[in-house]
């Protein structure tokens, strides 16, 4: 989730472990009638904001990436560190709180390092983060149920694609982070596992310059190159979407693209692109009528719960990111919450009231506070 962008592309041949199944691209993912009719294109009523936690209160700045286990919630503050590290004279750790969902501080972990990528891992009782998006990246568990923070760094350094990593999706129980801040076209993601304290890189399911179909509903279908400067945010896509169901979701967040891949990993894994009218950064999914979704702003340097008096399953919401544009234009307006026509691509502003909002991270939780 990152506020830099570049530009510089070339080829990587391969990573440790990656196999011929793991390359082929089958066919993209079709669009169905239904889901080219209306992929939840029409806005609903205004959302209410409510803040539930305000980070200078405790000397926490930058809130980033977000998730959920049950009824707590994990923040990342990254408090000013740099984006490859802390060095002397900055910042050097970035805080993760745990809080409850009427902003209750329950815990909080310091991990050094700028904490880009924060994902729950409920199966192993942990959560999973990556810090230092743009180089000297690495990753850090972190036990739900006590105190301990574990620490991995990766088999390859540099990383092969010379950047770092970012989001952090984990599917079917495999792990997968974005490789972010590329120095040179290699991986858009990465498959690794946790050994010991290093982070192996068992494969990429895909590049930077994979194939892909362009799946817009309003432009002609076409195969393409991928051409990806800034793979950033990452989620799956739940079952009750209208489109793309089921598969892994990559925002390429100054490109402009969605990416999507259905049977992420495998053999017949197809991948689909889809053309945005903004850059964003995290994306949530609606699965209840009755959750919510959680914001960070780091503008405002809180944490902000959006509710409505029923959400439609399925419908995708985006933190939309005008300066993150790799050609913003001039005086881009602020971040908004914005809804995501999976159709079209197109991201229409969302009237809210109660607290100012500028979202950065986003997610869904299925049970209203």
């Amino acid at each position: 989730m990152d506020t830099k962008l570049n530009s510089r592309h070339a080829w990587w041949t391969g990573a440790a472990g990656l196999s011929a199944a793991v390359l082929a691209i089958a066919p993209a993912i079709p669009a169905t009638a239904a889901s080219t009719a209306s992929p939840h294109p029409t806005p609903q009523r205004p959302l209410s904001v409510h803040t539930i936690l305000k980070g200078a209160a405790h000397g926490w700045s930058s809130p980033d990436d977000l998730t959920d286990i049950g009824n707590d919630l994990f923040v990342s503050f990254q408090n000013g560190v740099p984006s490859t590290g802390g060095t002397p004279g900055m910042p050097t750790t970035s805080t993760i709180v745990k809080l409850s969902m009427n902003g209750t501080i329950e815990h909080t972990w310091q991990l050094t390092g700028k904490c880009d990528g924060l994902t729950a891992d409920p199966v192993h009782h942990r959560l999973v983060a990556t810090v230092n998006e743009d180089g000297n990246s690495s990753v850090y568990t972190i036990s739900t149920n006590g105190e301990e923070v574990s620490h991995f760094t990766y088999d390859a350094s540099p990383l092969p694609h010379g950047g770092g990593t970012d989001a952090v999706t984990i599917d079917q129980g495999r792990i997968y982070l974005v490789a972010s801040a590329p120095a040179a076209a290699g991986p858009a993601l990465y498959q690794v596992t946790l050994d010991g304290r290093t982070a192996h890189l068992v494969a990429a399911p895909f590049y930077d310059t994979s194939p892909a179909t362009v799946v817009n509903t309003t432009l002609p279908h076409t195969r393409i190159h991928l051409a990806l400067t800034d793979p950033d945010s990452s989620t799956m896509v739940p079952g009750q979407a209208p489109r793309f169901a089921g598969a892994f979701m990559l925002d390429a967040q100054g490109d402009q693209q969605a990416i999507f891949a259905a049977h992420l990993g495998a053999a017949k894994q197809a991948l689909s692109v889809l053309k945005l009218s903004q850059s964003i950064d995290d994306t949530a999914f609606a699965t209840t009528r009755e959750g919510a979704l959680v914001a960070t702003d780091s503008t405002a340097n809180t944490v902000d719960v959006i509710t409505t008096d029923t959400f439609v399953p399925g419908r995708a919401y985006s933190a939309v990111t005008p300066g993150n544009a790799n050609t913003p234009g001039p005086n881009p307006p602020p971040n908004y919450l914005g809804q995501l026509n999976l159709g079209t691509g197109v991201l229409t502003p969302l009237a809210t009231t109660g607290a100012r909002l500028t979202p950065h991270g986003l997610i869904y939780v299925p049970d209203r506070p």
